[in-house]
């Protein structure tokens, strides 16, 4: 990893994207969650069953609202608030009631607990989400991490053969292993697929259902999967940024780095991009006009200046549009 890309991913913040789906049982169905919370602004929660998905964002105000109707005795500050929130949802706690109301299209889960001796209740009233959202937050990032656990499983098949071509290679040496139980057999990815798919433990696998998608390792991996998108896309968008603005002034037109002092279309602006390296009101020592000799002419100079421009457009487009090429390509292998 880049140490730019390193430095990076610590200062991301993410909001609902950063955090990972944690499952959820209520009332004898399956559920996911997710919620982000920030304790200076407010939260912002996701629950589906994978038939829809309920949203709610709060701002500060309207949590504290909330809290003062739902518990008029319960005095706390509004970090305290909403790490209580976290809290409870992040884990489901065995202390703490979980109750599902559907009210029309809102979803309501009511939480109940206590804090301090106090009854404490909490109320996410949240509606159907867009699809935008189900797609972003969960359908294409769980796609990227099929690609990405069948990109290790092919690199780790690559690295079983190599340790059976170290192995054989010690014992064409003489080398033997101390315990029968040690041997093994050379590494066939065909028998090793047929092999799961007969075993009772794929079956079990299967059974267990989707929620199983989200154990601690996929956890991490769905975070690392959204950190690395948000990371690609940073990327693409600088450089779309990069070639617009290196268009713009292979075109000629306004740049956005000027003399210090000077604002757009300012004289002094349109002078330093039109006048030439040499001052027309002082002509160059040793460089008299002869009569057999060229002169350039202010016409013939901006034609020429305007086939540059021409040309180096040209050239700068085609550049374009071979990185372009080989970012999708990049992209596609990247997970």
């Amino acid at each position: 990893m880049s140490s730019a890309k390193s430095e990076w991913k610590k200062r991301w913040q993410g909001g609902l994207g950063a955090r990972s789906w944690q499952k959820f049982e209520l009332e004898g169905q399956n559920f996911l969650l997710k919620t982000h919370v920030d304790h200076r602004e407010g939260y912002e929660f996701l629950f589906t069953d994978l038939t829809c998905l309920w949203h709610e964002k709060m701002d500060k105000e309207e949590v504290k609202k909330r809290c003062k109707t739902l518990n008029p005795r319960f005095e706390a500050p509004l970090p305290t608030i909403l790490r209580l929130l976290q809290d409870n949802t992040e884990t489901k706690k065995d202390s703490t009631d979980y109750t599902i109301q559907h009210q029309g299209e809102v979803l309501v889960l009511v939480l109940e607990t206590k804090v301090g001796g106090i009854r404490f209740t909490w109320e996410f009233h949240c509606q159907q989400a867009q699809k935008e959202m189900l797609r972003d937050q969960l359908l294409e990032p769980l796609m990227m991490m099929v690609g990405e656990q069948g990109r290790r499983e092919r690199r780790l098949g690559q690295l079983l053969k190599a340790k059976d071509r170290e192995i054989e290679d010690y014992k064409m040496g003489g080398a033997t292993v101390s315990r029968k139980s040690l041997l093994t057999e050379p590494f066939d990815p065909t028998s090793f697929n047929k092999e799961q798919l007969a075993s009772k433990e794929f079956d079990t696998q299967v059974g267990q259902g989707w929620q199983e998608a989200f154990s601690r390792e996929n956890q991490d991996l769905y975070r690392e999967v959204m950190v690395t998108q948000a990371w690609v896309n940073r990327e693409e968008e600088e450089e779309e940024e990069e070639g617009s603005d290196e268009d713009t002034m292979l075109l000629g037109g306004t740049t956005t780095h000027h003399a210090p002092g000077a604002t757009k279309g300012s004289p002094s602006h349109v002078e330093e991009q039109r006048s030439p390296s040499v001052s027309p009101r002082k002509r160059p020592a040793g460089s008299p006009l002869k009569g057999g000799g060229a002169v350039s002419t202010p016409e013939k100079s901006q034609k020429d200046i305007e086939l540059m421009r021409r040309e180096a457009l040209q050239k700068r487009l085609q550049e374009e549009a071979q990185r372009k090429q080989a970012k999708k390509k990049k992209k596609g292998a990247l997970f």
